[in-house]
């Protein structure tokens, strides 16, 4: 088996998966995320902020050994990278901190990884993937391969700083980021499948949290099930809730409560988009996705 260190700098997280893989086996030996918030001001600026570079940088940094001991090793950006004027600054940052040069990848290929480390979970089955960062949202269908992909401008970290503010939401700024939302996904066209599968932390921590959790468990987690009927009714409870009272429910915490509110409404919009009343959550995603690309070349 082949050795293989895969970072991930999205819009709100700064992610390292370390895992043996041979074909499209992945045995997974260590996985960190850090929030980050790399996006946050960007939408208005754009230009990533240079205390969010710093954090960024930081935890990539973190990951170093990881990287500097695996047989492969790779950092992929994503949206936030994407949208940034300043993004080869920033990459020459990363760079120095941990000898790997972040590779922008495109809202295709996002979408496509994502369903390639989501499908390894939900194998011999014709699903629809959800995957919901912070400055995009990806919908993939597909059984043995991606039939269908369109990725949407919007996530959590660009819905919060463009529409949303911090909690409390009030009734009119929680309408119109619905309606913005709604209005995005209008033209999304998704084939039917057997299941829905949600990847990356809006999911993942809002079905930890339904679970009852207090922390993330990713054992619990994987392939748990969330029901639109629960995304609306946490969505109605902390929009209520100033930022500090949220990082106290379930698993969400301080880093990802300021977001976490705009990761509800586009979770809720996006199973209504697909037609789902309710969804499986896999901790296998686009850094899985990308672990397998990585060593088959």
């Amino acid at each position: 088996m082949t050795r293989v260190a895969v970072g991930d700098i999205g819009t709100n997280t700064a992610r390292l998966l370390v895992a043996d893989v041979e074909g499209s086996d992945v045995v997974e030996v260590e996985v960190r995320t850090e929030v980050v918030g790399l996006g946050r001001g960007l939408h208005g600026t754009g230009q990533l902020q240079p205390d969010a570079i710093e954090r960024a940088v930081s935890a990539l940094g973190s990951f170093s050994n990881a990287f500097a001991d695996a047989d492969l090793s790779i950092i992929v950006a994503t949206s936030a990278s994407r949208d940034a004027v300043n993004r080869e600054a920033f990459f020459d940052e990363v760079e120095r901190a941990c000898g790997v040069r972040p590779t922008l990848i495109s809202g295709d290929d996002e979408a496509r990884y994502s369903f390639e480390g989501a499908s390894q979970a939900v194998p011999d089955r014709r699903i629809t993937v959800i995957d919901i960062g912070g400055g995009s949202t990806e919908f993939v269908t597909g059984r043995s391969g991606v039939e269908a992909s369109v990725s949407v401008d919007v996530g959590s970290v660009r819905l919060t700083d463009l529409y949303l503010g911090v909690g409390p939401v009030s009734a009119e700024k929680l309408a119109s980021a619905r309606s913005v939302t709604k209005t995005l996904f209008g033209g999304v066209s998704v084939q039917d499948a057997e299941a829905v599968v949600g990847v990356a932390g809006t999911c993942t921590t809002v079905a930890g949290t339904l679970l009852g959790l207090s922390s993330h468990d990713r054992s619990t987690v994987h392939l748990s099930t969330i029901s639109l009927e629960g995304v609306e009714e946490l969505l109605g409870m902390l929009a209520t809730l100033p930022t500090e009272a949220i990082a106290g429910v379930g698993t969400i915490g301080i880093k990802r409560a300021p977001v976490i509110v705009g990761g509800l409404v586009i979770l809720e919009a996006a199973l209504r988009t697909v037609g789902a009343s309710a969804m499986v959550v896999s901790e296998r995603d686009l850094l899985h996705g990308v672990a397998v690309g990585l060593v088959s070349g």
